[in-house]
């Protein structure tokens, strides 16, 4: 091998010393990345599977607790269980009763040890267990679990032993105790509910505990409860412990790690219980896990090191084959004299790369230069033809088509104008390249454009902005119109993620009547105005919808204006809802001038009564007129004025300028001054006022619980009783000295409310 190696220079060499750096490395990361991957992999699918184990498990616990829970509850609501335990002394009959009552329960339940009754009164246990012992002796722990359980919030398993000799045998058994207290006397009385903690035991050894796996119950001081491969570890404290301590301070209340256990690296996985308040731990011995990972991780290094060994003897029999006509090529630049000197420790490949390289570089420049200059050139001369700056005649105009490349017929042309309003996703380029972004998806774009409207030839574009651009291309089908585009739309957003507005201009029948078409089409994308959920905007149909010649809604307008001033929103919305559905038939200047106009009707009817100021700060403007002006969308303005409706409305309501009460006030101060004129009407105090006669009569029989014109006349019928009284005025002449123009009416107004005429109510109160 070290002969072709020496006749080809450091090319060959270069390749196979390469190939065995490349495989080494690659051996090392695949196998570092391998151990760490599948040990990782390994972990989470073991500790997935025992947390399904504990969580099945922990269910089957609940189970038991909720079985358990229901015999006490049994036994609280069976009246002979509950007067054995309240009773002092029981007959010899009712202790018979208890005592089968709570041997049923024991022997109805295989799980279930013992039960307890606990008389607080007399200190004295009424229990299961075939001992004639007291259960003092039994279960010395009793008297004291009764304390701590009524010192809890909730009922769980309360651990504790019995432990006894009977009959010179010895009893050790580990207890679950369910305690149901009741509060009275001095210590209270108590059931307990006794459960074997083999019950749970055989729950572990149905999961497969084995020499390698152990599952454990902790409670939440980190005591031991259950171990399933040392069960005289009851009760037993595990401070010392540290993966119980990890477990027990863990934030979360369910997940795995790696610890040690009894001095071994282990995978640990745990579930915490809040019903019952202990943890279920499974504990794995790590080196079990790793095994089979070992085993893989040799299975790829032997692969590895035959697939080297193989492509190392291929890479020597290709170069002999490629290398001598390679030779040639070499030997043939090198006595051509090229611009690139050859140093004498140029490798040939180098030599050659660097040669074709430089070649490459300097055409592809020229070429690059040119097609730009062609470009700029063509896109400057279309520019200016859009904006009508460019006249010439059919022959100079095919002339400059022919030099400048353009790719369309100078007759029946579209424009169609562009605006990227937005993305709909993030960018893939940098934040800080958005021109480079701007251009590569102008340019894909046009890719995407030709490949849509292909049956109707080339077309050119020309950049009117950074988020804008015009396409010119030979019109098309009227019939085919809106599903092209809709078409060009949907996959612009489908595969580049930018939102399109699209202006359609009209029809141009030569290159002369362009700038009308392109005009038009920036006027087609002014009625997003209108209807801003739009896509496509075509001047034609746009103009065909404007069914109505513009009048400014005068009656609106002051409907509007009474309804807010009588506070009625409902009514006012609708007389909103009518206007922006009328200006919807109008040409969008026309609809947007009248907007403006009804804000500044608003502005001046309500400056003196509603401050607008927190609702322009809101929109950042300063004046009504101004936030309107900055809102471009009639959408957004019928959101803003149903908004300025209800701010309108809630600010009159809470009477912050102008109190009701004190208009009223004012009001009869007025009329006390006027009711004697025979013209005086709620139109009249209403203007004094500076209100509306509505919102005037509306606040008036709210305050005064009657309508201004019985106001007005009860006035008028007090002073004509006094001046019956106490002058000799004729009827006719008091008539016209209190307001009423006509003495029939008055005389009509004044029996209405006395049941007698003038003449006679004077004549009566004078004789009297």
């Amino acid at each position: 091998m070290l002969k072709p190696i020496k006749q080809r220079g450091s090319f060959l060499s270069r390749i196979i010393v390469a190939n065995v750096v490349i495989f080494v490395l690659s051996i090392i990361v695949l196998s570092v990345l391998n151990y760490g991957n599948n040990t990782r992999i390994i972990d989470q699918h073991t500790s997935l599977m025992y947390k399904r184990l504990l969580t099945q498990t922990d269910y089957n616990i609940e189970a038991l607790y909720e079985r358990v829970f229901q015999i006490g509850e049994q036994l609280l609501n069976d009246t002979e269980v509950v007067k054995g335990l309240f009773s002092n002394e029981l007959s010899p009959v009712d202790s018979m009763k208890v005592a089968s009552k709570l041997n049923d329960v024991v022997n109805a339940n295989k799980y279930i040890n013992s039960v307890y009754l606990y008389n607080g009164e007399k200190e004295r246990f009424i229990h299961t267990i075939r001992r004639d012992v007291s259960i003092q002796t039994i279960d010395k722990e009793a008297p004291a679990l009764i304390e701590v359980r009524k010192q809890m919030q909730k009922m769980i398993f309360l651990p504790h032993k019995q432990s006894y000799v009977y009959e010179s045998k010895a009893y050790d058994n580990n207890i679950l105790s369910l305690i149901f207290t009741y509060s009275g006397g001095n210590n209270g009385y108590a059931i307990f509910i006794n459960l074997e903690l083999n019950a749970i035991l055989d729950l572990f050894n149905k999961m497969g505990n084995s020499a390698y796996s152990n599952f454990i119950i902790v409670d939440k001081s980190g005591l031991n409860i259950i171990n399933g491969s040392k069960p005289d570890l009851f009760l037993h404290d595990t401070s010392d412990q540290d993966y119980i301590d990890k477990v027990i301070h863990a934030a979360a209340k369910s997940d795995h790690f790696i610890g040690s256990v009894d001095g071994e690296k282990s995978l640990v996985t745990y579930v915490y219980n809040d019903k019952l308040e202990w943890y279920l731990i499974n504990t794995t011995s790590y080196s079990y896990l790793a095994k089979d990972n070992l085993q893989v991780l040799q299975n790829i290094i032997l692969i590895s090191v035959i697939i080297l060994v193989l492509s190392i003897a291929a890479t020597v029999l290709l170069t002999n084959k490629i290398y001598t006509p390679f030779g040639r090529v070499v030997k043939m630049i090198k006595f051509s004299h090229p611009a690139v000197p050859a140093e004498d420790n140029y490798d040939d490949v180098e030599y050659v790369s660097d040669v074709f390289k430089g070649l490459i570089q300097k055409v592809t420049t020229l070429e690059d230069s040119a097609v730009k200059d062609r470009n700029r050139l063509r896109a400057a001369f279309l520019r200016d033809w859009l904006n009508g700056e460019g006249r010439m005649d059919e022959a100079e105009l095919a002339l400059n088509f022919s030099k400048l490349n353009v790719q369309i017929r100078p007759n029946d042309l579209r424009v169609l104008l562009l605006v990227m309003e937005g993305q709909t996703e993030s960018a893939e380029l940098e934040e800080e390249q958005p021109d480079l972004r701007m251009n590569f998806v102008a340019d894909a774009m046009v890719e995407l454009a030709l490949r849509i409207f292909t049956e109707h030839g080339e077309l050119e574009k020309i950049d009117t902005g950074s988020h804008s651009f015009v396409f010119i291309l030979n019109d098309f089908d009227g019939s085919n119109v809106e599903a092209k585009i809709g078409e060009f739309v949907y996959q612009v957003e489908k595969l580049m993620s930018f939102r399109l507005k699209i202006g359609v201009g009209i029809r141009a029948s030569s290159m002369q009547e362009l700038s009308k078409s392109y005009e038009t089409a920036k006027e087609a994308l002014n009625y997003m105005f209108v209807v801003s959920d739009e896509n496509v905007y075509d001047y034609e149909n746009i103009q065909a919808q404007i069914r109505k010649q513009a009048h400014y809604p005068v009656k609106l307008e002051q409907t509007l204006i009474n309804q807010l001033k009588l506070n009625d929103r409902r009514a006012s919305e609708e007389t909103v809802e009518a206007l922006f559905g009328e200006l919807k038939h109008y040409a969008i200047k026309d609809s947007y001038a009248t907007l403006k106009q009804l804000g500044s009707s608003i502005d001046h009817e309500f400056n003196d009564i509603v401050d607008f100021a927190p609702l322009c700060k809101r929109y950042e403007q300063q004046s009504l007129a101004r936030v309107i002006e900055g809102l471009i969308y009639f959408e957004r303005l019928h959101r803003f004025f149903l908004e300025l409706v209800d701010y309108i409305i809630q600010d009159l309501k809470s009477n912050r300028y102008r109190d009701s009460k004190e208009i009223v006030k004012n009001a009869c101060e007025y009329i006390q001054q006027q009711y004697r004129k025979g013209d005086l009407s709620a139109d009249a105090v209403a203007a004094a006022l500076n209100i509306s006669v509505p919102y005037f009569s509306k606040l008036f029989n709210e305050n005064m619980r009657m309508t201004f014109s019985a106001y007005v006349t009860n006035l008028r019928l007090s002073e004509a009783e006094s001046l019956l009284l106490h002058t000799p005025l004729r009827i006719k002449e008091i008539s016209e000295n209190i307001g009423f123009l006509n003495s029939t009416y008055f005389i009509t107004v004044f029996k209405k409310k006395h049941g007698v005429s003038p003449n006679q109510y004077r004549q009566m109160k004078r004789a009297n």
